[in-house]
């Protein structure tokens, strides 16, 4: 999927806000499976749980790119990216379960690092400690830093004439 022009970012709008939950859904259920949870209260405490960390990304970065990731202008994913202060903060890159597994995420991070690059920016995000992308982030060159909360901070400094890659 790498250098695809099939996958796009569009903003993202109140019609969307059902879709965004899909996405949360679909990142955080499994985390709750072992509460023995009926599927109407695992939905309505995710539902609860999206929108807290909706406002959560929206008052903490106000000035961020909230974007809806499409393949083929289909709804894909979603991408939240801070590039308002002296550092890029990736806030979340997430993708439906159809579309894990394909290259999307790493297409998606690699633009933001080129742009990044370009810019002489860092880039940094926060990664809780066993998810396995955090492997992936040290290959592509983010280093770590402290414990934030239940997260790990990881950084990755600019590579003049960097293409994304580390």
């Amino acid at each position: 999927m790498t250098g695809s022009s099939r996958v796009g970012l569009r903003p993202c709008g109140p019609a969307d806000a059902e879709f965004l939950f899909q996405v949360f859904y679909h990142t955080r259920a499994e985390e709750f499976a072992p509460a023995g949870w009926d599927e109407a209260r695992l939905t309505g405490f995710l539902r609860d749980q999206s929108q807290l960390q909706e406002r959560h990304y929206h008052a903490a970065h106000p000035e961020a790119a909230f974007e809806v990731v499409e393949v083929d202008g289909v709804p894909a994913g979603r991408q939240y990216l801070d590039r308002t202060g002296p550092v890029f903060q990736l806030i979340d890159i997430a993708l439906l379960p159809a579309h894990r597994g394909q290259g999307i995420g790493g297409e998606l991070l690699e633009r933001i690092l080129r742009e990044a690059d370009g810019l002489g920016r860092t880039v940094a995000l926060h990664v809780e400690p066993d998810n396995p992308a955090r492997l992936w982030y040290r290959r592509l060159g983010f280093r770590e830093g402290g414990q934030v909360g239940i997260h790990v901070s990881m950084r990755r400094e600019p590579v003049p004439g960097g293409t994304g890659h580390a």
